[in-house]
């Protein structure tokens, strides 16, 4: 009877320690599946991202020569957030903050700056002091509003700047007139050595309290052939590398 009992506690050991086992493993699955996938069903999602890439030059005051130009390289990225028509419960965004600005490979000339949208320009950007961003907050609003950093609470879309300063200045005396979209190229610039890589996290804050936030976004700029035809665009659409996961408070 002894030993009968014995080997039955036994038993009932073992087969708590394989359910602890398993159950453990499973846990682990759960947790390796959720950091590579985020979350699978969110309320709101990015659907696109788009970047235009364009060459500037600014007028430099100079009596001794008919045409000077500081040159610079801007980049123009908005991202796209949709609101998923499948997910069950109703929920209102609250604000989306762009932060942690990083340039994880730098170009070979130039200096990166990262810019808000400007509130008091006829252009949606101006490369000034005072946008200057380390972080942008676009809060939940009715309508989707970037110069004054808005969006809308049902989804919408969001934007920032980023521009590599300090290319060099064009000087010349010989044009009537200067097309900005040449300049990359009449300065001898090579494209390979504008390239550079940024990342940067999103965060959805929603009213209902629940934080979403991707981090290290990573996006390649500028855009191919810039310095060939000074105004290229992009859409990247392929967004599986953009994984949401859940900030608890």
């Amino acid at each position: 009877m002894m030993g009968q009992r014995l080997s039955k506690k036994i038993f009932h050991v073992c087969m708590i320690f394989v359910i602890i086992v398993i159950i453990g493993f499973i846990a682990v699955m759960v947790m390796l599946n959720y950091g590579e996938k985020g979350e699978t069903d969110m309320p709101f999602s990015i659907s696109k991202i788009a970047i235009i890439s364009t060459v500037n030059g600014e007028d430099v005051e100079d009596v001794q020569n008919k045409w000077n130009f500081n040159v610079t390289q801007n980049n123009d990225i908005y991202i796209y957030i949709d609101k998923n028509e499948k997910h069950k419960k109703q929920e209102i965004i609250s604000s989306v903050v762009l932060d942690n600005f990083k340039v994880k490979l730098a170009p070979e000339c130039g200096k990166i700056n990262f810019y808000k949208p400007s509130l008091n320009d006829n252009s949606l950007f101006k490369n000034s002091d005072e946008n200057v961003a380390e972080k942008i907050e676009f809060k939940g609003e009715k309508t989707t509003d970037m110069r004054n950093l808005q969006i809308s609470n049902q989804g919408g879309t969001i934007a920032f700047r980023t521009s590599n300063l300090e290319l060099g200045n064009y000087i010349s005396n010989d044009e009537e007139q200067v097309n900005h979209n040449e300049l990359l190229k009449k300065m001898n610039i090579d494209e390979s050595n504008l390239k550079y890589q940024i990342s940067l996290d999103v965060t959805l804050n929603l009213n209902s309290g629940t934080v979403f936030k991707a981090e290290q976004i990573t996006i390649e700029l500028p855009i191919e052939n810039v310095v060939d035809l000074g105004t290229v665009g992009k859409e990247i659409t392929d967004m599986n590398t953009i994984r949401f996961k859940r900030i608890e408070n």
